[in-house]
């Protein structure tokens, strides 16, 4: 190898490592510090941790198709409210995670009849902690609904990677199995949740699978605290 190509590979390597870091800083750096709900941990086990959340308002809407294409329909409405699309036009603080909801039931609360002829598919943004259905601007299209999640406990089980809708499938069965053998009921369907935009960084994306849980006894807490940004 030449000089001249030693050199001109240095320059691809070193730039390359360069995109890299930048890639990673932006994913932990910024993604990494956006707000998310509160929640205290009171159990953990094999892989599932046990939260009590603290209520939080959620715009959400209706999700028409499965996986993906419904994602992809769903995002733009969300998006299109919380960059403006509102009375008097306010642009909102970007939060995570974005909430998923694939089945029938109310793990993210709907009470628009509109809302009722989806089969339970919605998808939801997390509103800026500290504000309420009060003082949130009121949305320009109808698709958006404001409402309140108060879910209480809730088993969570997280993995790393592209957020794919098989991924997070297998990841419930996981999580399921684990509540079965701990005897615990849900009170609703899955929830799934995305901490990072298609924009992070693969490998230090955050994912996780939510099921909100039936009251049961107290347990001991074995770790507390609010939720800490970052991945």
């Amino acid at each position: 190898m030449s000089e001249r190509s030693r050199r001109v590979l240095a320059w691809i390597i070193g730039t390359l490592a360069v995109l890299l870091v930048a890639w990673i800083a932006y994913t932990v750096l910024y993604e990494g510090t956006l707000g998310q709900p509160e929640y205290t941990v009171v159990d953990e086990r094999e892989e599932v941790e046990f939260r009590r959340y603290t209520p939080f308002v959620i715009a959400s809407t209706a999700m028409v198709g499965d996986g993906d294409p419904g994602l992809r329909g769903a995002f733009p409405v969300l998006a299109g409210y919380i960059f403006g699309g509102n009375t008097p036009g306010e642009e909102l603080a970007m939060t995570v995670p974005v909430l998923q909801q694939d089945a029938p039931g109310e793990s993210l609360p709907m009470t628009a009849p509109v809302l009722q002829t989806t089969e339970g598919k919605r998808m939801a943004f997390v509103m800026p902690a500290k504000r309420t259905l009060a003082d949130l601007p009121r949305p320009n299209s109808d698709k958006v609904l404001l409402s309140v999640v108060d879910w209480g406990e809730v088993a969570a089980i997280a993995f790393s990677g592209r957020g794919r809708q098989e991924r997070f499938q297998e990841a419930e069965v996981q999580l399921r199995d684990v509540l079965e053998r701990s005897g615990r009921a849900a009170s609703g369907p899955a929830v799934y949740a995305q901490y990072n935009s298609p924009s992070a960084f693969p490998p230090l994306r955050r994912n996780e699978v939510l099921i909100p849980l039936s009251p049961s006894t107290e347990r001991k807490p074995t770790a507390s605290g609010s939720a800490e940004p970052g991945l």
